[in-house]
């Protein structure tokens, strides 16, 4: 059996970025749309500086949701959470 291709809607950085400017929280997701990102090889997008020791990174998740992970100082937990656009 063939499993049919997800649709995915590829979101350009600019789009991602005006999703996480956009979101209704403490303000973690503007502060991080507003630094400088490095590309990764799976398509998502480091931080570049840390905060306070946390490190980010950002995805967009097929269907047009934005993922961040954020892991906390000295290799300690990860927290994961979703942004609609």
């Amino acid at each position: 059996m063939e499993l049919a291709p997800i649709p995915a809607t590829v979101i350009s950085e600019g789009e991602v970025r005006a999703v996480l400017r956009a979101h209704q929280g403490d303000g973690l997701e503007a502060w991080v749309a507003d630094q400088a990102w490095q590309a990764a090889e799976d398509g998502s997008w480091r931080v570049e500086p840390d905060r306070d020791g946390w490190t980010f990174r950002v995805e967009a998740v097929p269907g047009g949701t934005v993922r961040m992970i954020a892991r906390a100082p000295e290799a300690g937990p990860v927290t994961a959470w979703l942004i609609a656009l």
